[in-house]
């Protein structure tokens, strides 16, 4: 299972103004219209050119690819790319927008610059087959720490490594089966890697799957915008992996895994979070492993809600374990660092299922945990982890109230019970 970052897209948003669904057919006697028209309407302003590479794509593509490739990504329990989740979100009406003030971060506006350049079309095109989750399945199957493809970004290497080893002893269950690694949007413009999750998401084999992931890379070499790959798009995310209940033989052999994709990192870095971020980052998704090992993902929550309910407690604890001394001892203002961090993932697809919290909501369970341990009466003790959340299930009420605060000191009193 799989719980990532997520972040809001504006300019991605704006796709679902120009793109539409086919209109039923009017009669046998009309003319077959190309696999692109059940994807853009007639009023929709892609270009001939993105049609026309997208229906060279579809008629590679066997007949029922999207239930295929929907198949993969919940079978196996890993989100589909933020762009693609605004794209094609499905709305479930379960938290009302209306009563909260959720609204554009700086990551908004970092994700705005970097697709300014991309042409829309081919940005639709790759989120809607699968392939901006490329990277992250490739990661995840075949990464390893040793592995040349998979390494750690020097600049990162260090920190990242450092900061994992204090997380790995720091909680009281088992996390040194751990694999950190790195995701590279690269892999984007390398036939066999890409054939391999073609292969994956479509069932191709052989030569149909290596010319379709020529399709692909040639889209991703021809676009400038897209960078060969480099573009962070590919990989604005990190996760954390574990094998637990799943069947498929392919997955179930997976070694526990948390990944950071150069993208991320380069977000955190654009928005002037570069040196507390990624260690906020790396708190939040180790702190999932201790929803893994602690059996805390279960809920009577559903839906957004649910998922709601599991980002914010890894807010928390990441927060937890950044601020506090046995830790990665941050100081007053780096804590405020960290808060502004989760804040600028926020998201406002609140009917989304992978509604991770607005920026309000995450920089207040961010807040929370930084006071559990400002109000320790014993600051070399870390609190069990079931005991944590105990205390976390009582205010996680208060931190999804509308207008509910988000300073430590506002949550002194009741993180201190």
């Amino acid at each position: 299972m799989k719980k990532s970052l997520a972040w809001a897209v504006t300019s991605v948003a704006a796709l679902t103004l120009s793109v539409g669904t086919a209109l039923p057919s009017h009669a046998a006697t009309q003319p077959q219209p190309s696999p692109s028209a059940k994807i853009y309407n007639a009023t929709s302003d892609v270009t001939a050119k993105d049609r026309a590479t997208m229906d060279r794509i579809l008629a590679k593509l066997p007949a029922d690819w999207q239930t295929r490739r929907d198949a993969v990504l919940k079978e196996h329990h890993l989100e589909a790319s933020p762009v693609r989740d605004v794209v094609q979100a499905k709305v479930a009406n379960v938290i009302n927008p209306d009563d909260y003030d959720c609204g554009p971060t700086k990551l908004d506006a970092y994700v705005d610059s970097i697709l300014k350049d991309v042409d829309p079309g081919n940005l639709f095109l790759l989120s809607m087959i699968g392939a901006l989750d490329f990277p992250s399945y490739d990661a995840l199957i075949y990464g390893t720490p040793k592995g040349a493809n998979y390494q750690l970004p020097s600049a990162y290497a260090s920190s990242l490594t450092t900061t994992f080893g204090y997380a790995q002893r720091f909680w009281d269950v088992r996390l040194n089966d751990v694999q950190l690694m790195a995701m590279h949007g690269t892999m984007m413009t390398d036939t066999n890697r890409v054939a391999r999750m073609v292969t994956l998401f479509y069932g191709l084999e052989g030569q149909e799957a290596i010319d379709l992931a020529n399709d692909i890379i040639s889209i991703v070499k021809s676009d400038a915008g897209l960078q060969n790959g480099e573009n962070p798009i590919f990989t604005l995310n990190a996760f954390a992996y574990s094998a637990v209940g799943e069947t498929d033989p392919v997955f179930k052999r997976l070694k526990d895994k948390l990944v950071f994709g150069d993208g991320i990192l380069a977000a955190l870095k654009g928005i002037g979070l570069n040196q507390v971020g990624p260690k906020a980052v790396m708190g939040h998704e180790m702190a999932h492993h201790v929803q893994y090992e602690d059996n805390l993902f279960d809920s009577d929550l559903e839906g957004p809600e649910a998922t709601r309910r599991t980002e914010l407690m890894a807010d928390s604890f990441g927060t937890y374990f950044v601020t506090h001394k046995k830790g990665v001892g941050l100081n007053a203002n780096q804590v405020l660092q960290a808060q502004q961090a989760f804040y600028a993932v926020g998201d406002c697809q609140f009917d989304a299922t992978g509604h991770h919290g607005t920026p309000n909501q995450r920089r207040a369970a961010s807040a929370w945990g930084a006071a559990v341990v400002a109000t320790s009466n014993n600051p070399n003790k870390v609190l069990p982890s079931l005991k944590l959340d105990a205390k976390f299930e009582k205010v996680l009420p208060q931190l999804v109230a509308p207008d509910a605060p988000t300073s430590l000191d506002a949550y002194r009193k009741v993180a201190a019970n």
